[in-house]
């Protein structure tokens, strides 16, 4: 059929005149106003085609940021002081990769590969294994976290804290294992708190047959999860207070004190508690986070993180001089931008200044002087037991057990574990001490009312503002306002 229109049109004045009707019928000369229509599948095809360009190009970026990532994590591996630490025989970088389960926000860091060091403590009784912990996007501010693997009288091995089970540590472990004749029989997670609980179930399914203990008072938030109360462990037991004798049901040659605090902030689901341990036959003492001990050299802390940190150009630093934080920018520019990039890269007074800075941020937040923070590092380092200033200032508060119940529980609990005669005392973070009863009494002097302050009031000035704005948003909970335990 023609179109009617163009009748009688020479084929040249056809091919360019328009046809001034909308006809159903598709013209042998494709005027304008008729084309043939086009299908409706390969119209969403093409329109499709953007959108799953823009996925596949997320897709190979986010691929690409994880491969970059995972190179720059195993380079990072090396620590600063090598001592006496034992790593895996293989060296395989696949034998340290691990994957945090939280979304790839690269906050916690590492996020893809961490390196696993064992030291013995008491020879045939007592291992750490220790890896790196901290906060990525660009701060690299990390400590070490350790795990302890204590011989038990009756036979086996005992696991307090577990850490990220790599191939390389679970590698380590069963190196224990078959040295001594003996299995893991039990693991113990001994805090409420997510950056330790959240490597207990992938650890405990690599051993099966060993009993789970946990702390009381395990939780998800802002709403509990299945087995949240088992810190997602379905078989784990959770640890509670038997008559004198101690806890029911534990090994032979241990015994433990448990601290529950009442409601501290954020709502009264939130719990924290920590689970002292004490190994008899070895007389060493086992906490989270209660205390630490600060000395030289660092513990297993990244040898790249600490060069890092010791150049006044790192990312922390120059954020804190772009915003006047801390006195950063004059004292920058009386030390004219000091860089750690040459020859003294790796030199000891380099990684001391870095391991000063990097610790002494991750314990204040902003000490009264970050870029030569000597003078902090030494006061803390001169006791041989401390209260981490984060957790006594956020979590156990301005201290006087007759003021605030927080401070109470604190006070009974320490004098509790006071009474062990330990010798070595083991924390989940920073170094392990030879310390004892009086050395443990002393770090909690300000929480049995003994004492009025337990830092330095310009060190720890940042820290109480913190708690200020918590307390006012009403995220901390203070003894007018703290609710009753559900």
């Amino acid at each position: 059929m023609r179109c009617a229109a163009l009748k009688g049109a020479s084929p040249r004045s056809r091919a360019r005149r328009r046809c001034p009707i909308r006809c159903p019928i598709r013209c042998p000369i494709r005027c304008r106003l008729s084309p043939a229509p086009r299908s409706k599948g390969r119209e969403a095809t093409a329109r499709a085609l953007p959108a799953d360009g823009v996925l596949v190009g997320g897709v190979a970026a986010l691929a690409l940021a994880c491969a970059g990532g995972f190179q720059w994590e195993l380079r990072n591996c090396e620590p600063a002081e090598n001592g006496s630490y034992v790593t895996g025989k293989t060296g395989s970088p696949l034998s340290r990769l691990y994957c945090l389960g939280v979304p790839p926000i690269f906050l916690a860091v590492p996020f893809f590969a961490r390196a696993t060091f064992r030291a013995e403590v008491v020879t045939g009784k007592v291992w750490t294994f220790e890896q790196r912990q901290g906060i990525g996007l660009g701060l690299n501010t990390s400590v070490n976290v350790r795990m302890t693997l204590l011989r038990l009288e009756g036979g086996g091995l005992f696991v307090y804290n577990p850490i990220a089970p790599t191939r390389e540590c679970l590698e380590l472990v069963r190196e224990v294992e078959d040295e001594i004749g003996e299995r893991v029989e039990c693991i113990l997670l001994p805090t409420t708190t997510f950056e330790h609980k959240q490597f207990l179930r992938p650890f405990c399914e690599a051993f099966p047959r060993a009993r789970v203990l946990v702390s009381p008072g395990q939780y998800s938030w802002p709403v509990n999860g299945l087995n949240a109360w088992k810190a997602g462990c379905a078989r784990a037991e959770v640890l509670s207070d038997g008559d004198d004798e101690g806890v029911e049901g534990l090994p032979p040659g241990l015994e433990v004190r448990i601290l529950d605090l009442p409601p501290v902030g954020l709502s009264t689901t939130v719990r924290f508690s920590e689970v002292a341990l004490y190994h008899e036959s070895s007389r060493v003492l086992l906490v989270c986070d209660a205390v630490m001990r600060l000395g030289t050299p660092p513990p297993s802390i990244s040898r790249r993180d600490l060069e890092e940190w010791a150049d006044d150009r790192n990312t922390a630093i120059t954020g804190l001089r772009l915003l006047g934080l801390f006195g950063v920018r004059e004292k920058w520019k009386e030390r004219r931008g000091y860089s750690s990039n040459g020859a003294s890269t790796s030199s000891p007074s380099t990684l001391t200044l870095g391991w000063q800075r990097m610790a002494m941020t991750s314990l204040y937040f902003g000490q009264a002087d970050v870029l030569s923070p000597s003078a902090s590092f030494e006061e803390l380092a001169s006791r041989k037991l401390v209260v981490p200033p984060v957790l006594g200032t956020l979590v156990y508060g301005p201290g006087g057990r007759d003021e605030d119940e927080v401070a109470a529980a604190v006070a009974n609990w320490s004098e509790s574990v006071a009474a062990w005669d330990f010798r070595t005392v083991i924390p989940a973070h920073f170094n392990v001490a030879e310390a004892g009863s009086a050395d443990w009494r002393a770090a909690f002097e300000v929480w049995r009312g003994e004492e009025s302050r337990a830092y330095p009031e310009e060190d720890v000035k940042c820290l109480g503002d913190v708690r200020e704005f918590l307390v006012r948003s009403k995220i901390i909970f203070e003894p007018a306002n703290r609710p009753k335990r559900l």
